[in-house]
């Protein structure tokens, strides 16, 4: 691993190796699809949560709507970890859409498990017991969000801007660039997303678990950059692992969300 701290203090992400074929990641985004196409009944099924203490520790579908003035986005998501397999085997058995969506899901799990042990590991010399703050655990706290973005103008937020509820993002894939990531609104810089990588940085909650002035989370949107997409129902997609130390609880959304919320207010 590259000097991993030296680039986060710099500019708040790095790219760093994330050795998979697309073509895992793309099958996996069409099976979400075709998740997305069952009854409600089906798709709300899977409801339960990893960290009870943590208010994003919660796993299976959820809905976000524009009527929501916290966030202000159109959305479709799924938390996917792999205490579905055991909490919901025989509902998986009857359902094969849901199972094949979830079986698909679980080998990119399990590389963004391995890459944020390595990227924590690699910082141990400057934080101590990093590693164990997040792995010393039977339910690991990754959770990895499938992403479907209903269409914006283009040049508008698909995502309003915002810190990440836990103490790490792994920003894995995407359909298109959109993603900017900064330390406030005032430096926000557009990333081009290195094929073969993902995008790690510091989310909200990073000073539970790194006791640190020296680096900053990553203020971040998602913004609408291809007009080709006007009007479809799909503007983008994106998988991304959110990563939380055990045993804690989140910050506000008024903090999260803090300079989009003072700004709107």
């Amino acid at each position: 691993m590259e000097d991993i701290f030296e680039t986060l203090k710099k500019q708040y992400y790095i790219q760093l190796p994330f050795p998979m074929d697309r073509t895992i990641l793309e099958d996996a985004i069409t099976a979400f699809f075709k998740f997305l196409e069952e009854p409600d009944s089906i798709k709300n099924h899977i409801d339960f949560t990893i960290a009870p203490l943590h208010r994003r520790g919660d796993v299976g579908f959820k809905r976000r709507n524009s009527d929501d003035h916290i966030y202000n986005d159109n959305k479709d998501f799924f938390h996917f970890h792999p205490a579905i397999f055991k909490k919901y085997g025989p509902f998986l058995k009857e359902n094969p859409v849901v199972n094949d969506f979830v079986t698909k899901a679980q080998p990119i799990w399990d590389l963004a498990y391995k890459t944020v042990y390595q990227i924590l590991k690699s910082l141990e010399l400057k934080f101590p017991h990093l590693t164990s703050k997040v792995f010393d655990t039977d339910l690991v706290h990754i959770q990895l969000r499938f992403l479907k973005y209903e269409w914006r103008e283009s040049g508008k937020n698909l995502a309003k801007p915002h810190f990440d509820a836990g103490s790490f993002t792994l920003a894995i894939s995407e359909s298109c660039p959109g993603l900017r990531i900064g330390s406030c609104p005032d430096d926000l810089q557009l990333i081009t997303h290195k094929d073969g990588h993902a995008i790690f940085m510091l989310s909200s909650n990073h000073k539970t678990i790194m006791d640190t002035d020296e680096l900053k989370p990553g203020w971040h949107d998602v913004i609408q950059i291809d007009e080709t997409v006007i009007g479809s129902p799909l503007s983008r997609w994106a998988i991304v692992a959110f990563i939380e130390a055990h045993g804690v609880a989140a910050l506000s959304r008024t903090e999260t969300h803090k300079w989009y919320t003072e700004s709107a207010a």
